[in-house]
């Protein structure tokens, strides 16, 4: 039964199953040349889920096709410009954790715009493009000053996600750039792209730039297949390690932990807990802050909601420590998009009966130009003009407004909590209708995010 429209272009290598190019799907006959709709620009996502995090993560691709790797987009742990490196490295990364040898940078950018956490952070294309032949294994060590978060594996080099063209691993979570405490299992939160591209079933005639299977347009001071580990494209200095020996630690500790990990670290942190739980747990203890224990105690982050029924041109409230914080950053609800002026104010205690004069508020923000997004969208104010330390068990007041307006939710009680975490309780609140002058609604829960640390 021949067709009555043949096609013009047969492809040279038809398929004898019903599956065809465009059915979404890259098929074993199928690469970015022959039917790019289905084999090129592949995106994989582990996960955006999350409830743990650090600097940095490194994990295993193992390639199901021979791919070309292009683009990566993160699961950043705070807002905010930062620093983003991508490494890349042949095979494993097991011990390679802490030296810079064999691996190859090839993504820096400075100025990276992270978005907040369980939201897409795409970082653009890599410096250079990563071959990786068929049933090979290829590690990535991708790492940012502002953080990553990411989700707690089952167990190390599993397989936690995988399409018709790669595998993605579990891996490991980091503390620092090839040196520091490491955490495993770990699945690293992200997306990569990439396409599926014809095997090559033949060594070329012509030499190549470079004697490796997928040139750089970065020439490393590496030339051989097998390289050395002299000279490196990152040389040490007169102190060739921040690690001299295996296993000793700068600060070692009186009091070990009476449930010592199989695998330790070779840089244990200084104030070890007594308890089961440790540093990196996403929960800021007792016996924890953001000095010696930075993953879990600085970049706090408490959102009241962004749920709204109400609105007005702002808000107070009140919040409570219950450690020692420092508070250094607001996100908004605003009530209409375009560029407005907001304003934060604060005052030590409560704000009952100055909610009609400047007497005793701060003025700690002002900002004329904040871009406010839509309503029930995060609208980001960047850092306050100083931070506010705020004392355990003392209250704080905040008045925040803008020429755009706030939305929130009518609130049951004020002055009750209505949001609370291991550092702050947020309270129930008023809305309001002018700067310390005008009409006030009771009760109203504000709307926003609060970002801050704990001493």
């Amino acid at each position: 039964k021949p067709t009555p429209d043949p096609t013009p272009k047969p492809i040279s290598t038809p398929t004898t199953s019903p599956h065809q190019c465009g059915n979404a799907l890259c098929e074993l006959s199928e690469n970015a040349a022959n039917c790019p709709i289905d084999c090129s620009s592949k995106e994989i996502e582990t996960t955006y889920e999350f409830n743990l995090g650090s600097s940095g993560n490194m994990f295993v691709v193992k390639a199901r096709r021979n791919i070309v790797v292009s683009s990566f987009a993160i699961n950043s742990k705070s807002r905010g410009v930062g620093a983003v490196k991508i490494y890349t490295r042949a095979g494993s990364y097991t011990n390679h954790e802490q030296s810079r040898d064999g691996w190859e940078l090839v993504y820096e950018n400075d100025s990276v715009i992270h978005n907040r956490r369980g939201v897409v952070t795409e970082l653009g294309f890599l410096d250079r493009e990563i071959h990786i032949a068929k049933d090979r294994s290829q590690s990535f060590f991708v790492t940012s000053t502002n953080g990553l978060v990411y989700k707690g594996g089952e167990k190390e080099f599993s397989v936690y996600q995988s399409d018709e063209g790669m595998e993605i691993m579990e891996g490991i979570g980091t503390e620092g750039e090839f040196e520091g405490i490491t955490y495993s299992p770990r699945v690293w939160s992200g997306t990569i792209w990439y396409n599926v591209v014809e095997a090559t079933s033949s060594p070329s005639k012509s030499l190549t730039k470079l004697p490796t299977w997928d040139p750089t347009n970065r020439p490393t001071s590496i030339p051989t297949q097998t390289p050395t580990s002299k000279p490196t494209s990152h040389p040490t200095s007169s102190n060739p390690t921040p690690i001299p020996t295996s296993s000793p630690t700068r600060l070692p500790t009186p009091h070990p932990t009476p449930k010592p990990t199989p695998n330790p670290t070779p840089k244990p942190i200084s104030t070890p807990t007594t308890s089961p739980h440790q540093c990196g747990n996403a929960l800021c203890e007792l016996s924890e802050n953001a000095a010696n224990c930075p993953i879990d105690c600085s970049s706090k982050e408490i959102e009241t909601t962004y749920e709204f029924n109400l609105g007005s041109s702002g808000n107070m409230f009140v919040v409570k420590a219950r450690r020692n914080i420092v508070v250094s950053s607001f996100a908004i609800n605003s009530k209409s998009r375009g560029v407005g002026a907001v304003k934060i104010y604060t005052r030590a205690g409560s704000y009952t009966n100055h909610e009609q004069s400047r007497d005793g508020w701060e003025l700690v923000y002002e900002n004329d130009s904040v871009i406010h997004n839509r309503r029930g969208v995060v609208t980001e104010l960047g850092f306050l003009d100083r931070e506010i330390h705020i004392a355990k068990d003392r209250s704080q007041s905040f008045f925040v407004t803008s020429t755009n307006g706030l939305v929130y939710k009518g609130g049951e009680k004020e002055f009750s909590v209505y949001q609370s975490d291991e550092g702050m309780e947020i309270m129930e609140g008023i809305g309001t209708e002018g700067e310390f002058e005008g009409m006030t609604y009771s009760p109203r829960v504000w709307s926003g995010i609060i970002r801050y640390e704990m001493q």
